[in-house]
């Protein structure tokens, strides 16, 4: 498969403080990938900084963003997420975790329609978290999805992020803008397979941005993703 993808990864780290995770993708990527590796000490807003990597003619079609603390599992997901882009044309962004619901609760991992397995590694301890069984499918359509992995490829897209947020919802402001504007579709898949070597804290900026998320589409709530 002679294609290339964009890995984009932000973090507050040097690179070389990061070696072990650009090791990780260079070995398991399976395809011509482009790291951009951005030293973010500064903790500019990942909208801000996704965005300019969205405007980039030089980045390729397909871009993935994923937090600066995962490690892949299995070899071979970037010709995998290539091979989603090909055969399912009417999706332009693609993650391992989300929600086919949302609405004022704002956690999209409370409700019944969760999909995604992804592996958590904390204080020495691993677990999987399953927020659905394995996919009999290559992907299940959703509304929203996890910011750990964003797969988009940026021609079928039609919003880009929304910078009023900076780390807190930005993944889900992205995903409802687009599944609003029904240019594209947003779909999670259990192809590939992630450790998430941190676990996610609720804190003051998680509430203050989910009253931003109510303010802005609480006229279309409850969103409920009716796929075939």
């Amino acid at each position: 498969m002679d294609k290339s993808i964009t890995i984009v990864v932000s973090s507050k780290k040097m690179k070389d403080e990061k070696k072990d995770l650009i090791d990780n993708i260079a070995n398991t990527c399976g395809c011509r990938a482009d790291i951009l590796f951005i030293t973010n000490p500064d903790g500019v807003g990942l909208s801000k900084i996704y965005n300019t990597v969205l405007k980039d003619d030089g980045t390729n079609e397909i871009i993935l963003f994923i937090h600066d603390d995962i490690e892949f599992l299995k070899d071979g997901w970037g010709n995998e997420i290539i091979s989603l882009f090909e055969k399912y044309k009417q999706y332009g962004i693609i993650g391992v975790a989300g929600s086919a619901e949302f609405d004022e609760n704002g956690a999209w991992w409370n409700y019944k329609r969760r999909y995604g397995q992804v592996m958590h590694k904390h204080d020495g301890k691993s677990w999987l978290t399953q927020f659905s069984p394995l996919l009999k499918e290559d992907l299940k359509e959703v509304c929203v999805i996890d910011g750990l992995f964003i797969a988009v490829n940026k021609k079928r897209i039609s919003k880009m992020f929304d910078e009023k947020f900076n780390f807190h919802f930005y993944d889900i402001a992205f995903c409802l803008a687009n599944y609003f504007d029904k240019k594209t579709k947003i779909g999670v898949t259990t192809n590939i397979r992630i450790s998430h070597n941190s676990i996610g804290e609720l804190n003051e900026e998680w509430y203050k941005n989910r009253d931003i998320i109510v303010d802005m589409y609480q006229d279309k709530f409850p969103v409920s993703v009716h796929s075939k």
